[in-house]
């Protein structure tokens, strides 16, 4: 079964965060095409969910991914995040920092960004691990960021090639250690770090 685009956006847009469970709601009561798309069973799954509870997200979440290609998700996921930072606003630390965290969870591929900058925002006085991000003012802070460029969004940049061009492809899957699977296509030198600035 495959969903019509319009509907599998706002799949994607709930798990994602972008809709919430009650627009979720609200849109599934406006527009009836899901019942004759998805078999009975998982349609009366969804209407009859309970989207006014506290955790109604996670829930939904799950009635939601069945019907959606992981990999999409995982790489639509991945692409956002990559995109938002070369924003370079606000929500710019906690994206690096969130790049570290990849990197750890089994993207080997975000070593450059989450080694290289992640790492060096999640502690900043990485020589002597005595500063976090918060301890650090508002001028140590834009100093660091700014040390990072014009390097950084060369790395974003690559990134987001990779996954273009398909010499990184997303499964969607984790394996028995929590940690994220992905087919590596790129070239030996093309998995070399690069981008360390400390």
């Amino acid at each position: 079964m495959t969903l019509p685009a319009d509907i599998e956006q706002i799949f994607f847009d709930t798990l994602s965060g972008d809709k919430t469970a009650l627009e979720f709601e609200q849109w599934l009561y406006a527009d009836k095409r899901l019942e004759t798309i998805l078999n009975s069973d998982d349609y009366l799954d969804l209407i009859s969910y309970g989207y006014k509870t506290d955790n109604a997200k996670y829930g939904l979440f799950r009635l939601l991914e069945k019907h959606i290609d992981k990999r999409q998700l995982e790489t639509r996921r991945i692409r956002k995040l990559l995109t938002k930072s070369l924003n370079r606003n606000k929500e710019l630390p906690e994206i690096l920092m969130t790049f570290y965290d990849l990197y750890c969870k089994g993207y080997n591929f975000f070593d450059s960004l989450g080694l290289g900058y992640g790492l060096r925002v999640e502690v900043p006085g990485i020589n002597n691990y005595e500063e976090t991000w918060d301890d650090l003012n508002e001028v140590e802070q834009a100093t660091l960021l700014n040390s990072f460029y014009p390097d950084l969004e060369t790395e974003i940049n690559k990134v987001i090639s990779w996954l273009d061009t398909g010499k990184v492809i997303l499964t969607g899957i984790k394996d028995e250690y929590n940690h994220f699977e992905y087919i590596d296509k790129r070239t030996e030198l093309e998995k070399q770090p690069t981008g360390y600035n400390y």
